[in-house]
């Protein structure tokens, strides 16, 4: 049994290590400059203000379903359209990062690929698809780290 002096320095630095990761999170969203490189490609700059408040209540949101199972009854479509929102918004970051650092014109440097670049982008994003559908589809993905 902790005592509760081990339980309040447990719990501060929980909150501690939490705005730490929470931060950098922030931080790396911001400095690769996601929100106004998709507003720019997508042609809607006024909705900034909508992009950054609905990061920052998905954020809110996120840290509240982990902390706490709150369960909300929705059907599987919607649950399915949640899912393609969030596969959407991880596929931008990572595109958001490579052009950030310039990974394309690198790589086409060093492959001399000419044509056929939106093929690798599309097989680049199959192999994830497939990857994440035989994550959650088998049940030998999910508990490999348990053991």
């Amino acid at each position: 049994m902790i005592s509760i002096w081990q339980a309040v320095l447990l719990i501060i630095l929980g909150l501690g290590a939490g705005f730490v990761v929470a931060g950098g999170v922030v931080a790396f969203i911001s400095i690769i400059g996601i929100i106004p490189i998709m507003a720019y490609r997508t042609k809607t700059t006024r909705y900034m203000l909508w992009y950054e408040n609905m990061i920052i209540l998905g954020s809110i949101l996120g840290s509240i379903f982990t902390f706490w199972e709150i369960r909300i009854p929705i059907s599987p479509f919607l649950s399915g359209v949640f899912t393609f929102a969030y596969g959407i918004f991880i596929g931008v970051l990572i595109i958001a990062l490579a052009e950030v650092l310039d990974v394309w014109p690198i790589m086409n440097r060093r492959v001399r690929l000419r044509k056929g670049i939106s093929l690798l982008i599309v097989a680049i994003a199959l192999g994830k698809l497939v990857g994440s559908l035989c994550y959650w589809i088998y049940p030998y993905f999910k508990t490999i780290y348990i053991h």
